[in-house]
């Protein structure tokens, strides 16, 4: 892959400025203290390294002397030293700094609720994340903690400061400027910024503060091993894991393990989409055995509705009975779907805002697992010198997951309804078209899902003595689709047993399975004339 800079810093004449500054505070004004404008003394090493850091040295003509130490790690983790020599002849108190300044939004801002960018920090046991727009309204925002750290987060990168631990610091997030209109560009000025606890010293003594400024890639396990090597809290909240992090985050120590394993993320996908249906197994084998009891009872179902076709109520009645006498649970059916959601949205969250999946390649043309599948039906898979337009980039994935969910259609029990049956045959092309645009990644996990969950119904299916038809449907499909088609009014006996369980579920700690009814007062006595 093409080698890309990145840039988190720049000055103030650039289309993006962004930059940190640091320094002091004088508790007495009169006293001279190092700006923007100060020439500094290069004292030793003029080429900061990793081996070798570079020491700043600036005399304020008033007996005072400013050191500034700069070290670098190898993952751009800067450790700032200030060191100060009091030869003054008085007391003076000082106050250590720092602030990352941003003018407007950042180049490549994508703005999305899937993850947050922008002004975030872990102050004192709260974790702050504030909107760019948040600020419009309050424009300040102002906390007070004995631990933390604060900074500007991208979608992969982050821009941290890391005061001194163990003592009282001052966290602000500012926006100065006049908030933009609609279509306007936004040119106020953002900053998040720390005041340390005072260094008094007298005359004759030196003192020193050390803090870290974080510049570089939000890597999980990088920011977790500097929460122990740096003793601060939760620096790995930069990734934004979102609300099923409880599956997000060991989704992702899995799979960056059986990455490093084979070699192969791609690969590591696969491995643990297999693991995860296969601990789901024991849920999902309740759903696909009442599936193929549905399906099993479609002769009968034929028969009840050939026999009370023209009777809805008493047709429902009677499926009703068969589908309790056969043991079909109506809810069964919801788990594998329910079960999938919040796997989906973690596994999109790991391919969507973690930087280990970035780039990654898995096997011939998918070279970024965090990209969609570049290739396309409609110019046969680049046979025709033509580039299709997004919408129409379905690639060899979706197609083999198109594939995979017609058959798990073809295996689920037939629809009730026409709006069910349509639901059912265009439900797997509009998934195609929509997952088409999403991480090939993700469609990766969606297709070996889906085949995995055919053959776990299928064995079922033999195992009951249902007859699988992939290729066609069998005589009594065909009956039972005709009726549904022809029958004319609706009729959902699920719905009702579903209706049903859901009430029984509710009022069952009243005793009784029928709701409750409301007290029903005794009729006044009539009154007798008088005559």
């Amino acid at each position: 892959a093409d080698q890309k800079n990145v840039n988190l810093l720049s000055p103030n004449e650039t289309a993006h400025p962004r930059l940190i500054e640091y320094g002091w505070v004088a508790g007495d004004a009169t006293t001279q203290l190092p700006n923007k404008d100060t020439r500094w003394a290069v004292v030793g090493n003029e080429t900061l390294s990793t081996e070798n850091p570079v020491l700043l040295k600036w005399d304020n003509g008033q007996g005072i002397i400013f050191e500034r130490e700069i070290a670098i790690d190898d993952h751009y983790l800067i450790t700032m030293t200030q060191r100060v020599v009091n030869n003054s002849g008085k007391n003076i108190t000082l106050y250590p700094y720092g602030l990352i300044s941003q003018k407007g939004l950042p180049q490549g801002l994508e703005n999305r609720w899937l993850m947050h960018e922008g002004p975030m920090g872990f102050v004192g046991d709260e974790m702050v994340e504030l909107k760019y727009k948040k600020f419009y309204k309050e424009p300040q925002h102002s906390y007070q903690a004995n631990a933390g750290w604060t900074g500007i987060g991208d979608k992969y990168w982050l821009t941290a400061l890391i005061p001194p631990q163990g003592q009282s610091v001052k966290y602000r997030f500012n926006y100065q400027g006049i908030p933009p209109q609609k279509g306007q560009e936004d040119t106020g000025r953002y900053q998040v910024d720390f005041t340390g606890s005072a260094l008094s010293l007298a005359s004759g003594q030196s003192g020193e503060v050390r803090s870290h400024i974080l510049t570089g890639a939000k890597k999980v396990l990088l920011l977790k091993e500097y929460n122990k090597t740096l003793g601060i809290k939760n620096l790995d909240l930069a990734v934004d894991f979102g609300m099923f992090w409880f599956l997000t985050v060991p989704f992702f120590y899995m799979l960056h393990f059986l990455g490093q394993l084979v070699g192969n993320m791609g690969v590591a996908i696969i491995l643990l989409t297999i693991i995860i249906r296969t601990l789901a197994s024991p849920l999902t084998y309740t759903s696909y055995k009442s599936f193929a009891k549905m399906k099993k009872v479609t002769p009968q179902v034929n028969e009840l509705r050939s026999k009370h076709g023209a009777d809805k109520q008493k047709l429902q009645q009677e499926l009703i009975q068969l589908y309790q006498r056969e043991g079909v649970n109506p809810m069964a059916g919801c788990f594998p779907i329910l079960l999938q959601i919040p796997i989906f949205f973690a596994f999109y969250k790991i391919l969507f805002v973690t930087l280990e999946v970035r780039h990654a390649p898995f096997f011939g043309w998918i070279q970024d697992l965090s990209a969609p599948d570049p290739t396309s039906v409609f110019n046969l898979f680049g046979l025709i010198p033509w580039s299709p337009p997004a919408f129409l980039m379905i690639g060899v994935w979706p197609i083999l997951m198109l594939i995979g969910m017609n058959i798990q259609r073809k295996l689920n029990p037939p629809p009730q309804d026409p709006l069910q049956r349509d639901m059912a045959l265009y439900f797997p092309f509009i998934m195609t078209f929509l997952m088409a645009q999403f991480a090939s990644g993700l469609v990766i996990y969606w297709t070996i899902s889906a085949y995995f969950g055919i053959i776990q119904q299928a064995t079922i299916m033999r195992k009951m003595g249902v007859p699988i038809h992939l290729f066609g449907e069998s005589e009594e499909e065909k009956e039972l689709e005709d009726s549904v088609t022809h029958g004319g009014p609706v009729v959902h006996p699920l719905a009702k047993m579903a209706e049903d369980q859901i009430e029984d579920a509710v009022f069952e700690e009243d005793g009784g399975d029928e709701p409750p009814k409301p007290p029903v007062s005794k009729p006044k006595p009539k009154k007798k004339k008088k005559k």
